[in-house]
């Protein structure tokens, strides 16, 4: 079914830009609460960590660990939150465990001690994009541009993440890494008041014509979706979790190091702000994942070589294509697939998924990055590589299934 009737359906007034009740306000404003952590969380982690004495292994441990417990609680958090119907509640719950959890990290020190909490702080974490998403899907049920509206609620995102890594990035010129934690926790704070903020306005989901779905039309699609597009997020890991500490050793200041990120991150904001007008169906997200999994493998190859300074402002602005692309293709080729009681697990199945993908890969970039350096990007670009494999007979798959039968010949 294409994705525009799909949502449609569930509306019942189509002629709307935007159901009345649609909080699209505190919706922005959770995305870039939300994204502000993520964007001092990825880059600038791995140098708390360096500050507490760990070395690279443990460093890639730690970063890691969080990504496995994620397999487990995303999926059963989205789970019950399905079951339940009520998303922004346990989106809430969640929001205020990772901050309790991060005001804890803030007085630990040690590896095992700091391994245990930041693994607690990943089961609440981990299901909160996810929870936003369905919650923001289905809230735009009822719009007339779903991708379009969808891309410019979530750009406020990737916003959040450009002045997350822009405040880190000076942060860490004025004071030592130890702001990093504090500024994590600041965030945190302010993301469950966001969270709770939606949660006042969200009433229960009680669609029945959602309820009366079960399982997905294509299973087969929907599993090789998941498991491509998990692989193509999960090829960031490298960068995430060891892209600061070379541009550090390489004599990249920290307001340069924000300013990379930052740049990456804009890149995310034009696509999400224009490419709803190019996406219309699922066969056009699908189509979309494709062309996002052969930039990343483009980038992670180039990557390997340690490019300079103007080269990596070339490859920055492709994280538009290898991660912006991959979210906004995903969550709607899943929104397609996946029937109407099953978005939530769908979409926690994703972010589950490229979680553990991910744990994989950071460990084993742990390890090689010693040795490797740079080279750790030869294996991203190997998964990149993968995802591509499956992702391309589910594009292809989808088009012939929407394109209209050829006539028979007499």
């Amino acid at each position: 079914m294409p994705l525009l009737s799909f949502l449609r359906e569930k509306a019942g007034n189509a002629a709307a830009v935007i159901a009345p009740d649609v909080p699209v306000g505190r919706l922005a404003l959770l995305y870039a609460c939300l994204f502000f952590e993520l964007g001092i969380n990825l880059p600038f982690f791995p140098l708390w960590l360096k500050a507490q004495s760990l070395d690279s292994d443990s460093i890639g441990i730690v970063l890691a660990a969080p990504l496995l417990i994620r397999i487990v609680a995303n999926p059963t958090v989205g789970a019950f939150a399905d079951r339940s119907g009520r998303i922004a509640v346990v989106l809430t719950l969640c929001a205020v465990l990772v901050a309790a959890g991060t005001g804890l990290l803030t007085m630990t020190n040690g590896f095992w001690p700091i391994l245990l909490v930041v693994v607690a702080i990943a089961a609440a974490q981990g299901p909160l994009i996810a929870l936003t998403d369905t919650m923001t899907l289905r809230r735009l049920a009822r719009t007339v541009r779903p991708e379009l509206t969808y891309g410019r609620i979530r750009l406020w995102g990737s916003l959040g993440f450009a002045a997350a890594s822009l405040v880190a990035g000076w942060s860490l010129e004025w004071f030592s890494a130890a702001s990093i934690i504090v500024l994590l926790l600041a965030s945190a704070i302010v993301t469950a008041v966001a969270a709770a903020g939606c949660m006042t306005v969200a009433s229960r989901h009680t669609d029945a014509g959602e309820q009366g779905d079960s399982w997905p039309a294509h299973p087969l699609y929907l599993a090789g979706a998941i498991a491509g597009a998990a692989l193509v997020q999960a090829s960031h890991a490298g960068f995430y979790g060891f892209g600061a500490l070379h541009w550090q050793a390489a004599g990249i200041s920290g307001i340069m190091m924000g300013g990379l990120w930052s740049l990456g991150v804009l890149s995310e904001v034009a696509l999400f702000a224009c490419l709803g007008y190019r996406m219309n169906g699922a066969g056009s997200a699908a189509g979309l994942l494709v062309a996002a999994a052969a930039a990343a493998l483009l980038r992670w190859g180039a990557m390997a070589q340690d490019p300079g300074l103007s080269t990596l402002i070339c490859l920055q602005l492709m994280h538009g294509m290898t991660f912006g692309a991959t979210h906004l293709g995903s969550i709607f080729l899943l929104a397609g697939l996946a029937p109407g009681r099953m978005q939530a697990s769908a979409q926690a199945w994703l972010a589950g998924g490229w979680a553990g993908l991910m744990a994989i890969l950071m460990t084993l970039s742990g390890r090689l990055y010693e040795s490797w350096g740079e080279e750790i990007y030869l294996v991203m670009a190997a998964a990149a590589a993968m995802g591509l494999l499956l992702l391309l007979p589910v594009a292809c798959g989808l088009r012939r299934a929407a394109a209209p039968p050829c006539p028979q010949m007499r």
